[in-house]
Parts: C-alpha cells; structure tokens; sequence
C-alpha cells in the first residue's frame, strides 16, 4: 500500500486527507514507527483506541508515545483557542527536548472541526500561524482531515496552511534568520506569511535578518511582497540571500530597491539551524 504521508523531516507540518479510516489508521501507524526510530516524542491527539495495538504497548508504557483525545487537548477549555494551544505546542516541544527526545512529533485527528464547536472557525488561521512552532526545526505535524467530513472548500483552505511537502521553512541562528526551500505560491502562501511576517518577533535580536532563498526554485509575486516584510513592515535590517534572476526581478517590481534596510544578493549563504 502506498503511504499517505511522504518521507518528513523536523519542521514539516503536513495536512493528510482521508477518506477512510483503514487508509488514515495506515498513514498513522507508519507515522508512528518512524517516530519510534528517530527518538521522537510521539503525541496523538485522537482516539486512543486508535492505538490499543499491542506494537504500541512498550512505547506507551514508557511515554514516549502519549494519546490524548480532542477535549482534553484542542478542546480542554471547551472550546478551541488558537492561541493556548500555540503555547502547548511550544510546552511540548520543551518536555519534550527535557526528556532527552531528539525531537516532537505530534499527529492531530481533526475530525472535531466538523462540529459545531466554539473557535473552530478560527482553525485555518490557526493552522498557519502554528507553522512559526515547525520553524524552530524540533517538531514535526501531520493534521488528518477526513474528506467525508469537510467540503472541498474547507479542505482547500486546510491545505493552503500547511506547507509540506512542497514548501519547507527552518528559522536559523547562524546567521539569524530563516531558510526556505522548494516552492511556494497560493497553495501555500498563508503558511510563509505566517513564518516570515513574525520573524522580527520570532528572532528578537538586533541582528540583520538573513532570509537564505537559494534553494526556493519558485516563487510567485504574492510571495516576493511577503519576503520584503520584515524590511518593509516591521522595520528590520534584512540580507535576502542566494535569490535567482527571475526572483530579484519580482522583489524589484515591489519595490526592494527602495527599502534602505534591505539587500538582496544572488550567492548564497551557509546557515545552521536554530531547532528551537
């Protein structure tokens, strides 16, 4: 059977569409494994039923496969707050990294969503601006939407916040700033305006950002006005770096060449990730 979920790295946040519970139970599982293998801390937000499995035993005795059903998880205040649950994540990620695990990865049934539940019209802003935790490079995300559930717009709109496997975006420390890499365009442009729009307050130092662009093969015009926003906007020295011709030539039409505080540069540059 083919995998529904491709090879992931740390800082992939990945939205797997089902459409029934043999093919999501397969994606999970194979999930899993991999998490076991890496040394992973491994949260499932979803039924625990779903891994009774005696394989799971030892892992789940020893806690390093946890299970936590969606009302005391996305819905522990009884409603879904966006933003408590950002700061869980970021908790996770610090017991898990305390607990000696060599990174978080977290799986989300997101079945709930298609009740009526308080907040979860705020889900697809949510689901974007989670990507600023993946960017730190020590957790990883796959969201399962259950295409019986959703219509095709919802699950559009799902899928336009999650930008693995085409896109990938790693915050780094040396120098401080952020690496992007693969594509971008509208099927995942609110996750890079989420990444990149709070970078200045994800990387709270006077240092000049650098935004290593070297490896993005594409990038559309929705996407060169979101790399100009921490210089642009939030008035932060920026170097974007290793851009391509056709990229400089989209960063100069929206107005690069105008922005005292940034400089675009076609090598590239040497990062290291922050896996914060």
């Amino acid at each position: 059977m083919t995998r529904t979920t491709p090879d992931l790295q740390l800082g992939d946040h990945l939205c797997v569409i089902v459409g029934s519970d043999e093919e999501k139970a397969a994606a999970l599982a194979g999930y899993v494994r991999d998490g076991l293998r890496d040394n992973h801390r491994i949260l499932y937000y979803g039924d625990p039923a779903e891994l009774l499995d005696p394989e799971w035993a030892a892992a789940l005795a020893a806690g390093q496969l946890q299970v936590t059903p969606p009302e005391r998880s996305y819905l522990a205040s009884g409603r879904f707050d966006p933003e408590a649950t950002i700061a869980g994540w970021e908790q996770a990620c610090a017991d898990a990294r305390a607990s000696g695990h060599d990174g978080l990865r977290v799986a989300g049934d997101m079945s709930w969503a298609a009740r009526p539940v308080p907040g979860a019209e705020r889900l697809p802003w949510y689901e974007a601006q989670v990507n600023r935790v993946f960017a730190g490079g020590y957790s990883m995300a796959v969201c399962f939407y259950d295409r019986r559930l959703f219509t095709a717009a919802q699950l559009r709109g799902f899928a336009c916040a999650h930008p693995t496997p085409r896109l990938r975006m790693i915050r780094t420390e040396d120098p401080a700033g952020l690496r992007v890499q693969g594509e971008t365009d509208a099927t995942s442009r609110a996750a890079l305006r989420a990444v990149v729009e709070n970078l200045a307050d994800d990387l709270p130092c006077d240092e000049t950002l650098v935004i290593d662009v070297s490896r993005l093969r594409f990038a559309d015009a929705s996407a060169a006005r979101t790399l100009l926003h921490p210089a642009a906007v939030a008035g932060r020295r920026t170097r974007l770096v290793g851009c391509s011709p056709g990229l400089r030539r989209l960063l100069a039409f929206h107005g690069a060449d105008d922005l005292p505080g940034l400089t675009v540069e076609t090598g590239a540059v040497l990062t290291v990730e922050s896996r914060a």
